[in-house]
């Protein structure tokens, strides 16, 4: 009886280590953005793009009648976060980062206001 109460023990010892790594790695995902801004008007046109699962670029253009000031947002935080771009109307910007990230999981988002 003791014998079987200590493989029992064993595994339950062994099922919390497995459950601590994948604890730990669930933690080590990135994180989704903090809050929810509130999007661009529909006259500035964002496009976003993830090239070689390393570099992401955003294409904006203010087609507005008066400035705008935008931010890309992706579906996963970016740290350091991208700038606020101030664009006067018809003025076109890029957001470009070179920089490993989680494979094709990265996806532009829009634009929001800032």
């Amino acid at each position: 009886m003791r014998k079987f109460a200590s493989c029992i023990a064993a595994a339950a010892l062994a099922g919390t280590a497995l459950l601590g790594v994948g604890q730990a790695h669930a933690a080590s995902a990135p994180a989704a953005p903090a809050a929810a801004a509130d999007p661009a008007p529909s006259c500035v046109e964002g496009t976003g793009a993830v090239i070689f699962d390393r570099v992401v670029t955003v294409w904006m253009t203010n087609n507005c009648a008066t400035t705008q000031r935008v931010m890309p947002t992706w579906n996963y935080e970016m740290v350091p976060a991208p700038d606020c771009y101030e664009l006067q109307p018809g003025q076109e910007a890029v957001f470009h980062r070179d920089k490993p990230f989680l494979g094709s999981s990265w996806q532009f988002q829009g634009l929001v206001s800032c």
